[in-house]
């Protein structure tokens, strides 16, 4: 472990000093408009095209900004994020009967450590809350749950990937109404401190459809869709409706496996890396850093099950995700490298849903179907 701590620390001094694209482009100038208006103040007009949840840390960062440089932290942000998911990692390891203290290995997978001390990004922060929702679902623990996928939700949109799962898992417990509209008063939550100060209400629910126009062409990430953006960019568009199709369908074959097998925690482990990979490789539009959650959920993975079959799933997802980031950091001209991703990502998607199968993973027979539509008071009653 300290062998582990020390290979952490030293990864992350290699890429401090370098200042990418984005750190130019947003991040500084999101911070200097903090520091000019005061951590207050900032929030009375939109600045930035984040949700406000990752914005708040980014005012109580600006508090040392005559001791530090903005980019150290910035950076320092990401890597509390880091330590964050670590914790989130230890929490589903412990969950599925594996040793906790083997999330220490987070701390080096290649993907974490890039975004974190090169790119600044807070990715970390609403992966671990995904994670930290999907630990208490394991256990049983809903509303907890819940209450995670909203925050995670209010950090980015990519949270969406983990909720077929949690979907899925929430019909198989037969779930009070009351407990479905937890995420959503979470993440509205998070968005009534920058209302209050006077960032227009309806800036702040109109954040992620923004950024979602903003992205026309196929894609960056390692997925069906980069082929595409590398040979037929404009001509492609016409064909998204399959990727959103094809993401939809998996969506609804993953809830329905959660649905009845929500009481095994280690499938759910594997239906959540399953939903967290499959969504970002069907869908058109997806960008560098979308298979973030697949990375940290494969490690979990292979850190539980601890079989050369995991070790692959982990290997492949990683391989897939590191091309999508290198390439977006060395070749964002020339994308050609990411064309490796996609047979690896496949090949790790086929070896999850194997091992989803092993771990009795099935589709609910109609008559199971009809029980899980049955309130439980329902149930009760006639027992």
């Amino acid at each position: 472990m300290a062998a582990v701590l020390v290979l952490a620390a030293c990864a992350h001094a290699l890429y401090w000093s370098t200042r990418p694209p984005d750190m130019r482009l947003f991040l500084e100038p999101w911070f200097a408009h903090i520091v000019h208006h005061g951590p207050l103040g900032a929030f009375a007009h939109p600045f930035s095209n984040y949700e406000p949840a990752y914005l708040y840390l980014l005012a109580a960062g600006s508090l040392a900004h005559d001791l530090l440089a903005p980019m150290d932290i910035i950076k320092l942000l990401s890597v509390a994020g880091s330590l964050f998911l670590t914790y989130a990692v230890a929490d589903v390891l412990k969950a599925a009967g594996a040793a906790p203290r083997l999330a220490l290995f987070t701390l080096v997978l290649p993907t974490v450590v890039i975004n974190a001390a090169l790119l600044g990004q807070c990715d970390a922060l609403w992966a671990g809350c995904c994670i930290l929702g999907l630990a208490a679902m394991m256990r049983g623990e809903a509303v907890r749950s819940l209450a995670w996928c909203g925050l995670a939700f209010a950090f980015k949109a990519q949270a969406a990937f983990i909720a077929p799962v949690i979907i899925g898992a929430m019909i198989g417990r037969r779930a009070p109404l009351w407990q479905w509209l937890v995420p959503a008063a979470v993440f509205l939550g998070t968005l009534v401190p920058a209302w209050l100060l006077g960032w227009p209400a309806w800036q702040l629910l109109t954040v992620y459809p923004d950024q979602a126009a903003l992205v026309e062409f196929p894609g960056k990430l390692a997925n069906a869709w980069i082929a595409a953006t590398i040979f037929a960019s404009h001509s492609s568009r016409q064909f998204f409706a399959l990727g959103y199709i094809a993401a939809a369908a998996a969506c609804v074959a993953i809830a329905a496996l959660a649905a009845t097998s929500f009481r095994d925690r280690k499938t759910l482990l594997v239906l959540a890396l399953l939903s967290a990979t499959a969504l970002p490789f069907l869908l058109p539009k997806m960008l560098e850093r979308y298979y973030f959650l697949g990375d940290v959920l494969a490690l979990a993975l292979a850190l539980s099950f601890q079989t050369r079959r995991s070790a692959l799933i982990a290997i492949g997802i990683q391989g897939a995700s590191l091309l999508s980031m290198l390439t977006y950091i060395y070749w964002y001209h020339w994308p050609y490298p990411a064309l490796a991703g996609p047979p690896l990502a496949l090949a790790a998607l086929i070896l999850i849903v194997s091992l989803a199968r092993e771990c009795g993973a099935s589709f609910p027979s109609f008559s199971a179907f009809a029980r899980l539509q049955r309130p439980a008071s329902v149930e009760r009653t006639a027992a």
